[in-house]
């Protein structure tokens, strides 16, 4: 494991938390486009009134890849639902038992990050809650939640990145 970009992980409850967030289909994951999207977010909360309630995130439902798309959805946790309109979403981040990592270096190892936390899951014998649908992996809780928006050349200060795959309700148990 790449010890040193992340602290130890860990199995933790998160309780479930609604979100305003903006969906977003790409074959390469920009983070300059998440952070003026987080700011769009922004924006479009500070129009209705509602003030945000956590880390702003990046949900990924299908990683990206050579054949495939990334789909995620660029969000800022809130206090109550709330309706969207034609391009921003209100949805909720799951509640229940989440295999978590804090990372602390730059964007270039986020990926490393993630796949370290993945196989730690996997050795400790927790399901991570995914599905197919057909060849198509689906995540339905795998999320980063930023203190702020990674860059690859940039340390992640503060915070760091909270890195987290949501389990299988029997898998936690």
């Amino acid at each position: 494991m790449a010890q040193r970009y992340f602290e130890n992980p860990e199995v933790k409850m998160k309780i479930e938390q609604p979100y305003a967030a903006i969906p977003v289909v790409r074959g390469v994951l920009d983070r300059v486009e998440i952070a003026a999207l987080v700011e769009e977010v922004y924006s479009w909360l500070e129009r209705r009134g509602i003030e945000a309630e956590g880390r702003p995130f990046c949900r990924f439902w299908v990683m990206g890849g050579v054949e495939e798309q990334f789909h995620i959805e660029v969000g800022v946790p809130i206090a109550r639902m709330t309706a969207g309109d034609d391009r921003v979403l209100g949805s909720f981040i799951p509640g229940g038992t989440y295999a978590t990592v804090i990372h602390k270096e730059t964007a270039a190892y986020m990926e490393g990050t993630c796949h370290a936390l993945q196989k730690w899951a996997e050795e400790e014998g927790l399901e991570l809650d995914k599905r197919y649908e057909e060849d198509t992996e689906i995540w339905n809780g795998r999320f980063e939640f930023y203190s702020s928006i990674p860059v690859e050349d940039v340390e992640i200060g503060g915070a760091g990145t909270e890195i987290a795959f949501l389990l299988m309700r029997d898998a936690a148990a």
